[in-house]
């Protein structure tokens, strides 16, 4: 599954607090007891309501939602919106369930004879439209984010490193990332699937017979001056 700014609020804060690393110490009836994520406490004092999906500090005598708890939680010098700081800990957290499941299950081999890991980033986007980037700076490409529905100009492609970054979510990675987070699949053999098969359809579409050339007299060509 993946999660976006519409499913925060249906999110079970035990949920969140499992992809925060914590567990509840005790459980009694609606209630659980954690330690507080946003503090380093020698005693559990967070209890979170299952039944209104609430939570209560006793330390501090705060209370409130996931959104309340992420803006405790997140680095306010990495993340602007506690949305985007609970999208990216639910995202990696759904994202390493299923790739245990994933481990779990045997699979059958596919076969791609594209070498994936040297696919390079700009080609990929050519595969996906984006024939151009929407503007250049040494090394750095910026291309309108194929994930995003407003395809805001906010993807930055390092064509040294050959990775990624999203200057408004933060997302960033390889060319794996990046299929993910067109897809929202973990299953390794569909991002293989995925990614040959846009890289398949931009080398067909680029299959077309040159123009033919007219026979060039025999007298010197003239360099092109700069």
């Amino acid at each position: 599954m993946r999660y976006t700014k519409n499913d925060i609020k249906n999110i079970p804060l035990t949920e969140f607090m499992a992809a925060l690393g914590e567990k509840p110490v005790k459980a009694f009836e609606d209630m659980k007891l954690y330690y507080a994520p946003q503090r380093d406490d020698p005693e559990p004092m967070l209890v979170v309501n299952t039944n209104t999906n609430r939570w209560y500090d006793h330390a501090t005598d705060q209370s409130g939602d996931i959104i309340d708890l992420a803006a405790l939680k997140m680095n306010p010098n990495l993340y602007t919106d506690p949305r985007d700081f609970i999208l990216k800990y639910m995202n990696e957290y759904e994202q390493g369930k299923e790739l245990s499941t994933m481990a779990r299950r045997p699979q059958e081999p596919t076969v791609i004879s594209l070498d994936i890991k040297k696919v390079k980033l700009t080609d990929f986007m050519k595969a996906l439209g984006q024939e151009h980037p929407v503007a250049a700076d040494g090394n750095l490409r910026v291309y309108k984010a194929p994930y995003d529905d407003k395809h805001e100009p906010t993807m930055v492609i390092n064509t040294e490193t050959n990775l990624w970054r999203d200057t408004k979510s933060g997302a960033y990675g390889g060319i794996y990332d990046l299929a993910y987070e067109l897809t929202g699949s973990c299953n390794m053999s569909e991002l293989n699937q995925y990614i040959a098969g846009q890289m398949s359809g931009m080398e067909k579409s680029q299959k077309i017979e040159p123009p033919k050339q007219e026979q060039e007299s025999d007298k010197p060509k003239r360099k092109m001056r700069l």
